[in-house]
């Protein structure tokens, strides 16, 4: 799959941003740029593609941005997330597993954003909480 003509604008601006030296990103800012663009890999996927690499050409993190799924919806993301442990199909799940979820999906959340996120959702005399309502407060909140 290619890019866009949009996101390969957004690439070049991107990369000319983080440039380390004319024509070269460093595999530091490799995580950056290619999520201004849209992409959202993790960090294994990140590091199978650097390797040992320590700068990228455009047309290196081009090639790696085709490879990946661009522009996804986070509020599917977190739904599919939570959504496995909802075994009921209630729409609701037990606080700690929410805070398993939250700590599970990667590094987009850290300990001190799980805990503020999780003094924000009203858990009932149950224990258990309605993470429809926290995705739609993180979607008007991104």
């Amino acid at each position: 799959m290619s890019l866009s003509a949009s996101d390969k604008v957004l690439l070049e601006e991107a990369f000319k941003l983080h440039e380390s030296a004319p024509g070269q990103l460093s595999a530091a800012s490799l995580p950056e740029v290619v999520r201004i663009v849209g992409a959202n890999p993790s960090d294994e996927t990140l590091q199978n593609f650097s390797g040992s690499k320590t700068v990228f050409s455009m047309s290196d993190v081009e090639s790696f941005l085709a490879s990946q799924p661009l522009h996804e919806d986070p509020t599917k993301t977190l739904g599919d997330a939570f959504a496995m442990f909802d075994v009921d199909g209630t729409g609701k799940i037990d606080a700690s597993e929410f805070r398993t979820v939250l700590s599970n999906l990667g590094e987009r959340f850290r300990g001190h954003e799980i805990e503020e996120m999780m003094r924000i959702t009203e858990v009932d005399n149950d224990g258990k909480l309605e993470y429809k309502d926290f995705i739609k407060f993180a979607a008007d909140h991104k």
